[in-house]
């Protein structure tokens, strides 16, 4: 005959206790209120009486975009860094062969600034100091 097997320690073993355990209620409190957007996310900040907070614009500290390089008795060579041009200012209309040199060498006359402009780059920076020399006479002379 086959043998018995022995009973598991554990298993249907129940043991009764006459000790009980308290577990703490929840207290009940009021729902949370529900979710709000702040009301400087929608607009402006206000004041605790409604009245709009203003701030102050500060004005921007821009320097001026003009820049004298050369200056002479009757004319005026700079660059605008605005517009990134390089400039001719004269006094006085300047004489036809310095209008055609300037012409010749694609500067471009706005009358609203009685100006000579022509665009920034390396190469007319060096051509308008090259004529700056010229027109202020410390080369030998109008050469083209």
């Amino acid at each position: 005959m086959p043998r018995k097997k022995p009973a598991a320690p554990n298993a249907a073993q129940v043991e009764t206790k006459s000790t009980a355990t308290a577990v703490e209620e929840p207290q009940v409190t009021a729902p949370p209120p529900p979710m709000r957007r702040p009301d400087w996310i929608d607009g402006p900040p206000v004041l605790p009486n409604g009245e709009p907070v203003v701030q102050e614009e500060q004005p921007k500290n821009w320097g001026n975009p003009y820049k004298a390089i050369v200056t002479v008795k009757g004319f005026e060579m700079g660059e605008n860094r605005r517009f990134k041009q390089r400039v001719f200012l004269f006094k006085e209309k300047p004489s036809d062969e310095v209008l055609t040199t300037l012409k010749e060498n694609g500067f471009t006359y706005r009358a609203s600034e009685n100006a000579w402009t022509i665009q920034a780059n390396p190469d007319t920076r060096r051509l308008s100091e090259e004529l700056a020399q010229q027109f202020a006479g410390s080369s030998r002379g109008m050469s083209r």
